[in-house]
């Protein structure tokens, strides 16, 4: 028997069997997060057609499952430190089940508001969730990759969701495409059953009168000795809430927050708005899915090139530069001619550089918190970043409303992801590597 630290013993240890399953279903979960967020936007140009929505209508749907995220993100995902984050990916992903077969039978432009809106809690509380769960499955070694392989779920599932709804879109009505989302989130939950043990970071802080049993049960899951002894709890007295504000680590949240908060405005004006920019501009729903599809595969060719580049350059400079970089595309997108072409590549350019920026964004998340305070201080980051993403479709849907062009508009969000890639370089002289 033993009494080393076992969360000393994973990091320093190869991945186990479990622990790269455990980091393939949360890339699984993220690219459903990602079908379930964007599948409103792919329904948009059906939905248009079928009920006459103004666009300031279409805006407001596109905002009311990014408000869900955020109240998700901020309340329900902080309860994975209490309860366990196994739980609340179950809870989650149970709301998110209910709330997408909601969508499919909507009848009108308020019901499936209030339906996106339920779905975001759940997908919201996914996103907050699962990136804890793979900075405690992985090793120091490979941490920054399965971050990354996690995030690059996000545009799998934008992918696979685009190219399967242009399919739908051609044959069915718009309900088809949330019903895709239901079919494929009960084809994962065996999946998560069988593959997804509670993390050995929650059982260490959280423990209980069976902690030392639970815990010595997971080691031998993951290949380990067991131990005699529970270490000492790192979690402080604090909440975790109070935790992510104390003085030696409130700049780092505020940082964290600012940056995350002004790239997905951007993000989101761009991944709610490309399909139906796509329609406006005289072109098809399949053809729109298409273009979103395309966006969200370049982008994991952006998020690999992170990824090998991360090995020789200093993580938070190539985030700069990919929100930099996301900013600038956005930007011609707007300003390039509307020919499907010419569109289809600058959405192809722009989707890299967005998704290059995310994984990016979400492997800093996950470095910047302890983990007594890790589902709460990411939760925090991505929900305060939702209650924004919000606001953009909706805003844009309102300019668009008063004779904006795809031009001015796009060149609005544009700035703001040039603006924090700025914010994250001014992290980097005054924090330096504290949080990487």
């Amino acid at each position: 028997m033993k009494t080393d630290d076992p969360r000393k013993i994973i990091d320093h240890s190869p991945m186990s069997r479990t622990q790269v399953i455990a980091v393939a279903i949360t890339c699984a979960l993220s690219a459903l997060d990602g079908l379930d967020v964007l599948s409103v936007t792919f329904a948009a140009p059906g939905i248009t057609e079928q009920w006459g929505v103004t666009k300031s209508a279409l805006g407001l749907v596109f905002s009311c499952g990014l408000v869900g995220m955020a109240f998700g993100s901020l309340f329900l995902a902080p309860f994975a430190d209490v309860v366990g984050r196994r739980r609340m990916v179950f809870a989650s992903l149970a709301i998110m089940t209910i709330g997408m077969l909601g969508s499919a039978f909507s009848n009108s432009v308020s019901e499936l508001g209030a339906w996106r809106i339920f779905t975001g809690v759940g997908i919201g509380s996914m996103v907050a969730i699962i990136t804890p769960l793979v900075v405690e499955f992985s090793n120091l070694k490979r941490r920054a990759l399965c971050v990354a392989i996690m995030a690059i779920g996000y545009p799998l599932g934008g992918v696979i969701g685009g190219f399967a709804a242009g399919i739908l879109l051609q044959y069915f009505e718009w309900p088809s495409v949330f019903l895709m989302g239901v079919g494929l989130a009960l084809l994962l939950t065996p999946f998560v059953v069988w593959g997804l043990p509670e993390s050995l970071g929650y059982l260490l802080e959280r423990r209980d009168d069976k902690a030392l049993p639970r815990v010595n049960a997971l080691l031998a899951r993951l290949g380990h000795p067991a131990i005699d002894q529970l270490p000492p709890r790192t979690q402080r007295t604090k909440s975790s809430y109070a935790a992510i504000f104390e003085k030696a680590q409130i700049f780092a949240t505020a940082q964290m927050t600012a940056v995350n908060f002004m790239f997905v405005v951007a993000t989101y004006y761009f991944l709610s708005w490309l399909p139906q920019m796509i329609a406006d501009a005289g072109f098809g729903a399949s053809a729109a899915s298409a273009a979103s599809a395309t966006a969200n595969l370049s982008g994991v060719a952006g998020a690999i090139t992170l990824g090998f580049l991360a090995r020789k350059f200093e993580l938070r400079r190539l985030v700069m530069l990919a929100m930099i970089g996301f900013g600038i595309a956005t930007a011609c997108f707007g300003f390039a001619k509307p020919e499907l072409p010419v569109l289809i590549g600058m959405a192809a350019i722009a989707g890299g550089f967005l998704i290059a920026g995310v994984t990016g964004i979400f492997t800093l998340i996950g470095g910047a918190f302890a983990p007594h305070m890790r589902a709460t201080g990411t939760g925090f980051v991505i929900g305060v970043g939702r209650g924004g993403s919000a606001i953009a479709p909706a805003v844009a849907g309102v300019l668009f409303g008063l004779g904006a062009g795809r031009a001015e508009v796009s060149l609005v969000f544009g700035v703001c992801a040039v603006i924090a890639g700025l914010l994250l370089l001014l992290r980097m002289r005054k924090v330096g590597a504290a949080a990487a």
